[in-house]
């Protein structure tokens, strides 16, 4: 029912204008009973460290100008990887403020301070697809500059890494796939799906990173097998519920539900109280359902959320935390946790 009730409404707000998808937006999360819960069976006071209610992830799809290139929205990759650079240093600090850590969900190629032609040339290469990105000619690694972070600062970012790592926050670093890869089953081939993991795993070394949380590219999820070959133990997919506690798939891998992006269209037309107001009722309601929201963003975000949405949002999750309530951490943070206490 749930699943054809998502197909009319989406029906229904594709034959609408533009103008009025931010009213049916916010009318479908009144009438849904939204966010949506799973339900589990598992004892409450063994969910969190410090038997908290409920729980809260953030991770930020850090990609640069990597997402972007074959993108059907028009964006220009460029002025995104630039965008990304401008409010990374202001996102930090906004986290620190807060005492928040979050996942910082990373391309592999940002770890590089430069590259040369052919140094990729091992990688096995994904065919050509027309599907959630225009991908019909060339290949996926055209755009590489093959220079180094200095001359092309839009396709590498170990000056960002370092200061993630540098952060009086512990911040998780986990993995976006190496190139901004199409990891689906249909796109990807497991054999380049293994070749990016690989790359990812080589270039986190030197910061004596191990990569075990997964963020697709896109929401693009598939080769599960390659990632738990890989020790892999958590990975954020969209699911038809958007809370709930971190669950086993058919593999053995957790999965993190995602409960959506902790920044809105701003064609909406939502002002920031409402929409601080409906971020709030995630956190609220996680704690009641002893559940987590899981939410995300692009570095590269507007920087109207960084002003109006993020402090108010961040400050709110903070006194849940400080009066016990809320559990603030990271994928692999939990994904610990759970392991450690044979939880699910």
């Amino acid at each position: 029912m749930r699943k054809l009730l998502k197909q009319v409404y989406g029906r229904a707000r594709n034959a609408m204008p533009a103008s009025s998808h931010g009213y049916m937006t916010r009318m479908a999360f009144i009438l849904g009973n939204k966010p949506n819960v799973r339900t589990d069976g598992i004892d409450p006071l063994e969910k969190f460290p410090n038997q908290e209610k409920g729980g809260l992830i953030i991770s930020a799809d850090f990609e640069m100008a990597w997402a972007w290139r074959y993108t059907k929205t028009g964006d220009d990759h460029l002025q995104k990887g630039q965008a990304e650079r401008e409010n990374f240093p202001q996102i930090i600090r906004i986290l620190e403020a807060y005492d928040i850590p979050i996942t910082f969900a990373t391309v592999g190629h940002l770890f590089l301070d430069s590259c040369s032609r052919g140094d990729h040339d091992w990688m096995s290469r994904i065919p050509h697809f027309d599907d959630h990105w225009q991908f019909t000619e060339g290949d996926w690694f055209d755009h590489d500059p093959y220079s180094d972070f200095r001359a092309d600062p839009e396709w590498y970012a170990p000056d960002l890494i370092r200061m993630i790592l540098d952060s009086k926050v512990s911040h998780e670093i986990g993995s976006h796939t190496f190139s901004h890869m199409d990891f689906s089953y249909k796109n990807c081939p497991a054999g380049v799906a293994a070749d990016e993991i690989n790359a990812c795993i080589q270039a986190a070394l030197p910061y004596g990173i191990d990569l075990e949380s997964m963020v697709y590219p896109g929401g693009t999820w598939g080769n599960i097998e390659v990632l738990k070959k890989n020790g892999f133990k958590i990975y954020r997919k969209s699911c038809d519920f958007e809370l709930s506690y971190p669950f086993r798939d058919e593999h053995g891998l957790l999965v993190s539900s995602s409960a959506g992006c902790l920044e809105h269209n701003l064609n909406y037309g939502w002002s920031a109280d409402y929409f601080l107001g409906r971020l709030r009722r995630y956190i609220d309601k996680a704690i009641k359902t002893n559940t987590i929201v899981h939410l995300w963003f692009h570095p590269s975000l507007d920087s109207y959320f960084l002003r109006n949405i993020f402090p108010g949002f961040l400050d709110y999750a903070a006194r849940k935390r400080d009066s016990g309530d809320l559990w603030v951490g990271t994928m692999k943070r939990i994904a610990k946790h759970i392991e450690n206490n044979n939880i699910v």
